[in-house]
């Protein structure tokens, strides 16, 4: 499966509007889209910032005119501009379904290009390993695009104190084994979740 994530940097005024745009508009096209497995709306109100998060079976299939044009429109309503970025999934896992308004905390770590594996494998064993014993932990998605060396997990949490100990984790890490790994000490970015779905079939 593939992740298609769509960040609108926005006027914290217009965000409403951008939620709004992609909830009442764009939701439906990217769902009934062919290849489509789901779509996830987070935001950052105070940071005037969206994120939405489409699901395919096939890369190209998020590329479609239809879909182009929802995504501009939503960051037109939003007052802002919009990145794109493409992920494969290579892990995912969900114990618990979130309920809107669950926090979810997108981590961030760039990889070294000729240590895509070993950068994985340090996600896995440290950050994966160590998150998925927290309590709170509903779900979680890693997603790499191994051409920029980039790494995003996406994990979600029952609420904002749950999702706070994810700070916490990143700085217990060992700095030693990241650097092994060609990886860079992980961000985080914090954000609440609109609405989630995934098809099953």
């Amino acid at each position: 499966m593939y992740a298609r994530v769509n960040t609108i940097f926005g006027l914290r005024a217009k965000i409403g509007s951008g939620v709004a745009d992609i909830e009442e508009s764009d939701r439906g096209a990217v769902e009934s889209a062919d290849g489509n497995q789901g779509l996830t709306t987070l935001v950052d109100r105070e940071g005037g910032v969206i994120v939405a998060m489409s699901y395919w079976d096939d890369p190209q299939r998020s590329s479609e005119v239809v879909l182009t044009r929802a995504r501009e429109s939503a960051a037109v309503a939003a007052g802002g501009e919009l990145v794109a970025e493409s992920f494969e999934v290579v892990d995912a896992d969900r114990s618990a379904v979130p309920d809107p308004g669950a926090s979810v905390r997108m981590t961030r770590v760039q990889l070294e290009p000729a240590k895509v594996d070993a950068g994985l494998a340090f996600a896995q064993d440290e950050l994966l390993h160590r998150m998925s014993a927290a309590p709170g932990l509903c779900s979680s998605e890693l997603l790499v695009d191994r051409e920029r060396g980039s790494l995003l997990l996406v994990t979600t949490w029952t609420d904002r104190d749950a999702a706070d100990r994810v700070d916490a984790l990143l700085e217990e890490l060992p700095v030693d084994a990241a650097v092994r790994a060609g990886a860079t000490v992980p961000r985080s970015e914090s954000y609440v979740l609109v609405r989630q779905s995934a098809r099953s079939d």
